[in-house]
């Protein structure tokens, strides 16, 4: 009785350490799923505040209402590319005209290119818009290039005496669309820019832009809903593109 007790005791002796072993090694086994997981989940998670934050990035900077809301203080620069479609040397190129204009006229040239305008304002009464809200001066004048409908809008301050509606009007509607409408949206800011200094520098208005254009040529014009349709597939590739990133 006495050896079968040992016997006993032995076994269940080594029992317990074999089932010890058992848990240690299981709990191991959970720690490193659970290591392992947590560190996935976190990777995962840091991939999706990259691609959420530059994909909110995108949808703000892309949203008109961003544009808007920038565009309620005064710049710094006379040269303000909301639309993104300037290049640099064609707003280079402007910003050195309107300084020398300034040392003539004694008054500030503001340009704006944006994409479209706010709901059912036409590029003249925006213009006007930021001319009050800047509190600009007398001598000051607002361009508003729109290009979405392919036009632009001036405001200018009551003692500015060379510039009048009637040339305002033809910078805006002949001027400006005659190379935006395909979508040449630099030369077309030269364009304006260089009637606007020439009038404003009281050397007199050389009227828009007088090149023969064939009949058909008219049908190559980029409708605005057919730009508009194409740059939504650019941003839908864009995504598609993010979404795969973030996949793989």
């Amino acid at each position: 009785i006495s050896l079968n007790l040992c016997r006993f005791n032995g076994f269940k002796k080594n029992f317990s350490i074999e089932s010890k072993l058992k848990n240690d090694t299981n709990s191991n086994s959970i720690n490193k799923f659970f290591m392992k997981n947590t560190q996935t989940f976190l990777s995962s998670n840091k991939k999706t505040k990259e691609f959420l934050s530059v994909f909110l990035s995108f949808s703000i900077l892309g949203n008109p209402l961003f544009a808007y809301a920038s565009l309620d203080t005064k710049p710094s620069s006379k040269v303000i590319d909301e639309s993104g479609s300037l290049t640099n040397s064609s707003i280079n190129y402007i910003e050195k005209s309107l300084s020398k204009l300034k040392e003539i006229s004694g008054g500030e040239v503001y340009f704006v290119s944006i994409r479209s305008l706010p709901y059912e304002k036409t590029p003249q009464e925006y213009a006007k818009d930021l001319f009050q809200k800047w509190n600009l001066g007398e001598k000051d004048v607002v361009v508003v290039l729109a290009n979405k409908i392919a036009k632009a809008g001036i405001y200018f301050g009551t003692e500015v005496k060379t510039l009048n509606e009637t040339s305002a009007k033809s910078i805006g509607e002949e001027t400006y669309p005659f190379n935006a409408r395909e979508e040449q949206y630099g030369s077309a800011a030269i364009d304006v820019n260089n009637r606007l200094v020439s009038i404003l520098s009281n050397k007199g208005d050389p009227g828009p832009p007088n090149v023969n254009r064939n009949n058909n040529n008219s049908s190559n014009f980029k409708s605005a809903k057919k730009t508009e349709e194409q740059r939504s597939k650019y941003i839908a590739i864009i995504v598609i593109l993010l979404v795969i990133a973030f996949v793989v």
